[in-house]
C-alpha cells in the first residue's frame, strides 16, 4: 500500500503463511504427560479432534509423489533455426532456377536474359523473406502469449518487431527486383 493511501507498509508486502509441524518423538518427550482419558459414554459416538492437529485446521497426509512441473505448450508453432532464411533462399533460388529451364528457348535478347537473371534473384530474396515473415509472426504470437505472464518483456522485443523489420525490408526489395525483371523485358 502507499502512504497517499492513508496507510504505510508495514513488512515485505507478502503473506506470511505459519508453518504447523505434528509433534515428533523429541517433542513428545519434553511435553508433560497427561493422565489417560477416561472411556467415552456408551452413547452416541462423537468423533474427537486429533491432539496434534491446530484447532480449525484438517489433518493431512504426507505428499507420496511430487507432481511434475508443466513444460510450456509448443502448439503449431514452427522452431526456425539460424540457417532457415538460407534454406528459404535457396529453395526460392532452386525455383527461381526451374523458371530460367523453362522460359531459357524464348528468351533471345539481352532485355530477357537480364529479366531472367532479375526473376532468379527476386524469387530468392522472396524465399528468405517469407522464412523471416513466418519467423516474425511466431515472435508475435510468442509475444502476446507472453503479455499477460511477462510484460516487461514485452517492452522490449515490442520494438523489435514495428517498424522495418529484415524480413519487410528483403520483401519490399524482392518485390522491386521482380518489378524490374517486368520492367526490362517488356
Amino acid at each position: 500500500m502507499s502512504e497517499r493511501n492513508g496507510s504505510t507498509s508495514v513488512g515485505t508486502g507478502t503473506a506470511e503463511i505459519p508453518i504447523v509441524r505434528p509433534a515428533g518423538p523429541a517433542a513428545a518427550e519434553s511435553a508433560p504427560r497427561q493422565p489417560a482419558a477416561e472411556p467415552a459414554p456408551a452413547g452416541p459416538t462423537q468423533a474427537a479432534p486429533e491432539s496434534d492437529a491446530v484447532p480449525g485446521m484438517q489433518p493431512t497426509a504426507p505428499v507420496t509423489v511430487r507432481p511434475r512441473p508443466r513444460m510450456p505448450r509448443r502448439g503449431p508453432l514452427t522452431v526456425m533455426g539460424p540457417w532457415a532464411p538460407v534454406a528459404g533462399g535457396l529453395l526460392g533460388l532452386v525455383l527461381g532456377a526451374i523458371a530460367v529451364l523453362v522460359l531459357a528457348g524464348t528468351a533471345e535478347g539481352f532485355e530477357d536474359r537480364l529479366a531472367l537473371v532479375f526473376v532468379v534473384l527476386g524469387l530468392g530474396m522472396l524465399g528468405s523473406a517469407g522464412i523471416l515473415l513466418a519467423d516474425e509472426v511466431r515472435m508475435m504470437r510468442q509475444r502476446d502469449r507472453d503479455a499477460v505472464v511477462r510484460p516487461a518483456w514485452v517492452e522490449a522485443t515490442a520494438g523489435l518487431l514495428n517498424g522495418l523489420t529484415p524480413a519487410r525490408l528483403l520483401l519490399l526489395s524482392s518485390g522491386f527486383v521482380l518489378f524490374l525483371a517486368a520492367y526490362v523485358s517488356r
